[in-house]
């Protein structure tokens, strides 16, 4: 399916790739292009391939608070959260950001999770009082990435904006947000807090008949602050310099959230959801085999994903993810370990199709706002 920007995407030179049953612009520019604006400047994404869906109804708090691993039933009106959705086992068959919007929340998932998420939410909901809708057709998005990302959409709005903290959403716009002058929005849209580069960022969602007015108004905003359109290359590396484990790259349904760093997605004091024995179990009785972790790696070889780590004669653990990082000008990667391997400074070894590459475990993120470097 493509975008709803193709053509305007088409006319900026984008080259485009499949990404979860989705047509999406893999690139613009050089990746580190694009990637230099997102961490000076600011960068434009299309959100399309990611999955998005409205509860409504009467039990759609109850509904959601019984089958997310956080605490929706908490979760204020015009506020966002990080969420997961599990097996009876803990595993993660999604995960996603979940805004209340008031009469119905709007779920944002992870492209490759957003069939599976929809299927399993359907199956769940049973005879509660409870409408699940795929609004991707309807329902589309942007998001700004980069330091001067306020500053573009405060220049498109014609005033400041209130942002609440992060993953939190902007309670629903009035129809005269826009200066009708500007850009002529008649619609309602929503603005939600969200990095995904770990740069302040902001996600817009709009109906399909806004799209083109906002993404024409961006543009005539944009030369003043830099805006460049980022493809999915790109954004893979700056979230993969940022730390931020994608859905189907880095966890899938073998994947316990904690084991993932994604304890923000998790609420340990709520009531049942499904998975929660052994989140419970491992929080309070017992503990993971494995963590994610960064890894620096030498030479300028790139491993693939599920190539072995080593240390000694014993593999312990597997790489998921791998680029080179621009703001570090080295590869790096993101992979499981044993937790007895995953302290920062350990040293291994990525068993490559062709030749060993020597890695060091790096604590995450590997660099803060602006692409500055961490502390391994």
């Amino acid at each position: 399916m493509r975008t709803p920007f193709y053509e305007w995407e088409v006319a900026l030179g984008a080259q485009f790739g499949e990404e979860a049953g989705w047509i999406v612009p893999f690139a613009y520019a050089p990746i580190e292009e694009e990637h230099r604006a997102v961490r000076e400047a600011v960068g434009l994404l299309d959100l399309s391939g990611r999955g998005r869906l409205l509860v409504r109804g009467r039990e759609r708090a109850r509904f959601l608070q019984s089958v997310l691993s956080n605490d929706i039933a908490a979760l204020p009106v015009g506020h966002g959260v990080l969420a997961t959705l599990l097996t009876n086992k803990g595993r993660m068959l999604g995960l996603m950001r979940v805004y209340n919007l008031g009469a119905e929340y709007l779920l944002d998932v992870e492209p490759r999770a957003a069939e599976k998420t929809l299927r399993t939410l359907q199956e769940y909901k049973m005879a509660l009082r409870v409408e699940i809708e795929d609004v991707r057709d309807s329902l589309i998005a942007l998001s700004l990435q980069g330091p001067k990302a306020r500053r573009l959409l405060s220049a498109v709005l014609g005033e400041e904006f209130g942002l609440e903290q992060e993953g939190g959403i902007v309670a629903r716009a009035p129809e005269h947000l826009f200066a009708q002058e500007k850009v002529g929005l008649q619609s309602n849209i929503w603005i939600a807090r969200a990095s995904h580069t770990g740069e302040e960022g902001y996600d817009v969602f709009m109906d399909r008949a806004t799209g083109p007015l906002l993404w024409h108004a961006l543009w005539r905003a944009g030369d003043a602050v830099g805006l460049r359109a980022v493809g999915l290359r790109a954004l893979f590396v700056l979230r993969l310099e940022a730390g931020i484990p994608w859905y189907g790259y880095d966890v899938d349904e073998t994947t316990i959230p904690l084991e993932a760093g994604l304890e923000a997605a998790i609420s340990f004091t709520k009531g049942c959801y499904i998975g929660q024995e052994t989140i419970a179990m491992i929080r309070y009785r017992g503990h993971i085999n494995r963590k994610l972790v960064g890894l620096r790696l030498e030479g300028d070889r790139l491993p693939e994903p599920g190539d072995r780590l080593i240390a000694g004669e014993s593999e312990v653990g597997r790489i998921t993810s791998a680029a080179v990082s621009p703001s570090l000008q080295t590869p790096i990667a993101l992979g499981y370990v044993k937790c007895a391997w995953a302290e920062p400074g350990t040293r291994l070894r990525v068993k490559a199709k062709d030749a060993d590459i020597d890695a060091e475990v790096h604590a995450l993120p590997f660099i803060s706002g602006g692409g500055t470097p961490t502390n391994a």
